[in-house]
């Protein structure tokens, strides 16, 4: 089968098993040289994003050399599955009024200490003109944010990949 026949199989299984329609869970062929890619966005933040992957996954094909593991030219096929940005926004809304509250805390006396996101296990900080998001279990710094809207998608995305791990 090609690209284009694994991309109607998966459409069909989500529809047969779940009852998710392409407004619901987009699923996209597309070739390049020597290979090919299925690309699948979840475009409703209620669909469990670890059940459609177990779906997807079963097309993907990437052929490795039995030594070095490495992935050899011609003939893969890679499977992509992620939220869409709407959903990633809906997800992240969740969080944005424990991120709010956790900013309002921040001590400008203070520009080391880091607030907790409610009960997420996130941190929150300011560098400079910039909030940090640090990880759960000291993790680290996961990365400077514009806003509190940025950090709750983060936020939602990483608890989202955990929940689905």
């Amino acid at each position: 089968m090609n690209a284009t026949e694994y991309a109607a199989q998966i459409r069909s299984t989500l529809k047969k098993a779940h009852g998710w329609s392409s407004r619901q869970v987009s699923v996209r062929a597309e070739y390049f040289s020597m290979g090919s890619s299925l690309e699948v966005v979840v475009k409703d933040p209620a669909i469990p994003l670890p059940v459609v992957k177990a779906v997807a996954e079963q097309a993907e094909s990437i052929r490795r050399c039995e030594y070095s593991g490495e992935i050899l030219s011609g003939g893969n096929r890679y499977v992509s599955v992620r939220y869409s940005h709407q959903a990633q926004q809906t997800i992240g809304a969740r969080y944005l009024e424990a991120v709010q509250a956790a900013i309002g805390r921040l001590s400008p006396e203070h520009p080391s200490l880091l607030e907790l996101v409610g009960d997420t296990g996130f941190l929150v900080g300011r560098r400079d003109w910039l909030l940090t998001l640090w990880g759960p279990d000291s993790a680290g710094c996961l990365g400077q944010h514009n806003g509190p809207q940025s950090i709750a998608e983060t936020i939602g995305a990483l608890i989202v990949a955990r929940e689905a791990a």
